[in-house]
């Protein structure tokens, strides 16, 4: 799977606008409709996507090469595993994977504000995004915060990351439109 940093900055900035348009206007009563009681409600699709950014940017070095946009546009290839594993929790792909943030409780009862933090990681990955360089996406490591001998380059995470938002993005749609 390849990737430009391109590429990266034009899918958060589409999480952005998904986000805003989407959720951003929502009843309380609305984020919180679960479609059963088993299926998570809007507002845990963001809860469950807001702990994973904040783990992952608690792993993140911060300490960017010069950005040359000449090579915003230069592929970044994934190693095999974890292109797989990229593949694996994207948005097209329909095996139900267990989570460990968000219970099965029968009612939500999340605050509007999660939409609001959401779009504020989604905003400090387009920041690091707008900062770092080519070489910082195969060179910068990031522990998983959930298998911490698991390591990322910083391309393979920001890719995950949207990948997995995207996934949950369309979950938390359906949840509302249930």
């Amino acid at each position: 799977m390849k990737t430009t940093i391109n590429d990266l900055l034009a899918g958060y900035k589409d999480i952005v606008n998904r986000a805003h348009q989407t959720f951003g206007g929502l009843l309380f009563e609305q984020i919180n409709k679960k479609p059963s009681h088993k299926s998570w409600s809007a507002a845990e699709c963001f809860v469950h996507l807001n702990a994973y950014a904040d783990s992952y940017f608690k792993n993140t070095k911060r300490n960017f090469s010069i950005r040359n946009d000449n090579y915003a546009e230069k592929d970044f290839i994934q190693r095999f595993l974890l292109a797989k594993f990229i593949k694996a929790v994207g948005p097209d792909v329909k095996i139900k994977l267990k989570s460990v943030h968000v219970s099965e409780f029968t009612r939500s009862n999340i605050d509007n504000n999660v939409i609001d933090q959401f779009i504020g990681y989604q905003k400090e990955f387009l920041n690091i995004l707008d900062n770092v360089s080519f070489e910082d996406l195969r060179n910068i490591k990031v522990a998983s915060p959930f298998a911490r001998l698991l390591k990322f380059q910083l391309g393979e995470m920001l890719l995950l990351t949207l990948h997995h938002q995207q996934r949950h993005l369309n979950q938390a749609e359906r949840a509302i439109n249930s």
